[in-house]
């Protein structure tokens, strides 16, 4: 009774009536108090219990039918309930028609047909008698499904129109409408479109049902010739089609690419039946796998590809099995082979399938067009011109009753939806009337609102503008900050000073081969660092350059013994910027604290490449590892230098998108504990050195 309760709901809203505030306290509580007398009737645990395996199981029923068949087998031997019992027949009915086992299905859908009458009979409570009509309806609907896809659309019609009559569905409603389609009826097919619409609309189910309903207004359309409507529909089916099973997904490619074959746009069609095959392999039905085929074979004959066309109009015909004998499906094919015989010239068998007899009365008039097409081809082919003039005007009588036929329809179609949009316009300005009271305290609020927003936004901007300008302050102070850290190391040098008392030396060095190139090595040494000290980047070149000035000077000490390799590949370009410093900071360190005054084995290396649009730099030693506690020995430095590496590194970072990362660790498992430094450097080539 709670769903007599949401329908008389429904038919006030629907017919636009209004409902006092105790008119509806009064329809709830006649549900609620039938709901609470249902819990008392015999079976009602058991009927509750079968109707959630349904609901659980019901996508089963296509995807997997077999192991549906086993589990409500198993079921209903638990259920003491025979309605109980029977309504999970009725999905086991469906997966033996799922599995092409028709005969069965046909013989347990009539079971559940006649046990739902005889318990009719006999029922005294409004919730069995709901139950066993539920039942008949699924049945009816199982029945119409058949009988549409063996193209007996008017029993179809009937069992659907049943299906409603004992429990009306927005499923129902589609299926009828669907059934009209096919029938040509258009304008029949449109009003139950726009009717079921209107229904989900109001009951806020349009997500369950949006994507049935738009493909049928799009096929609709499409057979109507108004192409910019059917694409309209197309588009907006495709938004909900994730979330249906697959015979609607196979459904709507299939719609899909006939609209692109009559549009002849064939490789857009291809693409379509090609996906709707691939569906179909999730399907138990030689049906749904014939379809696809066949139009797979009919765009290869348009695209003039003969091999694939016969093989694919092959194999539809043997998953069609007997169904093939049906005039549709027989005369349809038929006429493809034929076409095919004409694409590859053979004449003979093209007249022998043109020439075939056929019972017309139950083809479908669009197919009798073609056909006469492929006569007056296969005349012209055999120059015999009157017969081809007489098949020619055959197939004009044919698309000329089409056309005459898809204008009326066109015309019955506006006018119906003239009328509903006519019906639903004056419920619009009773909406708008009882709106148009409560529009005044809207704007009122609206307005507060936007004030309020308003408010909001300027405090916001003002805080954010602060905020970016203490920002701005703080970069300055720390650009400056490092600019005044780079001053002090260069005084300590005293440049000016070291250079004027080593020029003074050089003319007396000359006399003593042997330390005049070292004293220029540390003249060029001390020039570069000076440079290198100016500036934020240096092209990666001179840096390594004077990296190699620092070891070949720091090798002229007696107690130094350290091995140095350099690994770089050819294809570097030395012309990347990297930051000043950067390569020697981490030599001169390594230098310091690396190895013990006993080492004998100290080694050094260098490996720089660039991969990814990166400039990778390593340099390793074989020393007593990364301690930075144990580094502060004032005889070796004060760490300032990495120090300023590292702020200056952070100040680039925060003007570049892709940062530079420079680490300093132990190294890896591969050697024994604290036995060396790793210190890595990775430089995006694109990166930007301004402060």
């Amino acid at each position: 009774m709670l769903i007599f309760a949401a329908h008389l709901l429904t038919y006030y809203q629907t017919n636009a009536m209004k409902l006092t505030f105790w008119e509806i306290i009064i329809i709830l509580l006649i549900g609620c108090s039938c709901s609470v007398s249902e819990k008392r009737i015999p079976g009602y645990d058991d009927i509750i219990k079968a109707e959630s395996l349904m609901e659980q199981y019901r996508d089963s029923v296509m995807t997997n039918p077999k192991s549906v068949i086993n589990f409500f087998s198993d079921a209903r031997d638990e259920l003491t309930d025979s309605i109980s019992s029977y309504l999970l027949l009725a999905p086991i009915a469906n997966s033996y028609y799922f599995l092409n086992e028709v005969d069965t299905a046909m013989v347990l859908f009539q079971r559940i047909l006649d046990f739902s009458e005889h318990e009719r009979e006999n029922a005294n409570h409004d919730f069995i008698i709901k139950r066993l009509k539920f039942l008949k309806s699924s049945v009816f609907t199982s029945l119409g499904v058949y009988y549409s896809q063996i193209g007996l659309l008017d029993s179809a019609a009937v069992y659907f129109d049943k299906s409603i009559q004992n429990a009306p569905s927005v499923a129902s409603y589609i299926n009828l409408a669907d059934i009209y389609l096919q029938k040509g009826d258009f304008p029949s097919a449109s009003r139950y479109y726009r009717r079921v619409l209107f229904l989900v609309d109001s009951l806020n189910q349009g997500e369950l049902h949006y994507f049935s309903i738009f493909s049928g207004m799009a096929k609709l359309y499409q057979d109507l010739d108004n192409f910019a409507m059917a694409e309209q529909y197309y588009q907006q089916a495709s938004r909900y089609s994730e979330n249906v099973d697959v015979y609607a997904k196979i459904y709507f490619e299939t719609t899909l690419g006939n609209f692109y074959f009559f549009a002849k746009e064939y490789e857009k069609a291809l693409e379509c039946h090609r996906k709707s095959d691939r569906l179909a392999d999730a399907t138990s039905q030689p049906l749904s796998h014939a379809i696809p085929k066949t139009n797979i074979g009919e765009v290869y004959i348009m695209l003039e590809q003969p091999d694939s066309a016969r093989f694919y109009l092959n194999q539809a015909k043997e998953l069609l099995g007997p169904l093939f004998s049906m005039p549709q499906f027989n005369f349809y094919i038929t006429g493809l082979y034929a076409a095919l015989a004409l694409l590859e010239g053979d004449m003979r068998e093209a007249e022998k399938l043109l020439l075939h007899p056929f019972d017309t009365l139950s083809v479908n008039p669009q197919y009798l067009y073609f056909h006469n097409r492929r006569m007056q081809d296969f005349y012209l082919r055999k120059k015999d011109f009157e017969k081809a003039f007489h098949y020619r005007m055959e197939a004009e009588t044919y698309n000329d009753s089409i056309r005459s036929v898809k204008v009326r329809n066109n015309i019955a179609e506006i006018d119906a939806r003239y009328s509903q949009d006519t019906t639903l316009l004056r419920k619009d300005i009773l909406i708008a009337q009882t709106e148009n009271r409560a529009l005044q305290w809207r704007n009122t609020t609206v307005a507060i609102v936007a004030l309020l927003v308003f408010v909001l936004l300027s405090v916001a901007g003002i805080i954010l503008y602060i905020r970016k300008r203490n920002e701005i302050r703080l970069l300055q102070q720390q650009a400056t900050n490092t600019g005044l850290r780079m001053e002090i190391i260069r005084n300590r040098l005293s440049p000016h000073f070291i250079f004027n008392t080593l020029n003074l030396f050089m003319p007396v060095l000359r006399k003593y081969s042997d330390m005049e190139s070292p004293f220029r090595r540390l003249v060029q040494f001390l020039r570069d660092h000076l440079v290198a000290s100016e500036q934020i980047a240096t092209p990666l070149q001179q840096e390594i350059e004077r990296v190699q000035n620092f070891l070949q000077l720091q090798a002229l000490k007696p107690t130094v013994k350290i091995r140095t390799d350099w690994h770089i590949p050819p294809d570097t370009p030395m012309d990347t910027l990297v930051p000043s410093m950067s390569i020697q900071i981490p030599a001169e360190n390594a230098l310091k604290y690396a190895f013990l005054p006993d080492c004998t084995d100290a080694h050094l290396q260098f490996l720089i490449k660039q991969e990814n649009e990166v400039l990778y730099v390593a340099i390793e030693d074989n020393g007593v590892g990364y301690h930075p506690d144990r580094q502060s020995d004032p005889e070796k430095g004060s760490g300032s230098g990495l120090k300023m590496l590292r702020q200056t590194i952070e100040l680039l970072n925060a003007k570049n998108s892709a940062p530079i990362t420079f680490k300093i660790e132990n190294k890896g498992i591969d050697t024994p504990p604290g036995q060396g430094t790793h210190v890595s450097l990775q430089i995006p080539v694109n990166y930007t050195f301004e402060l």
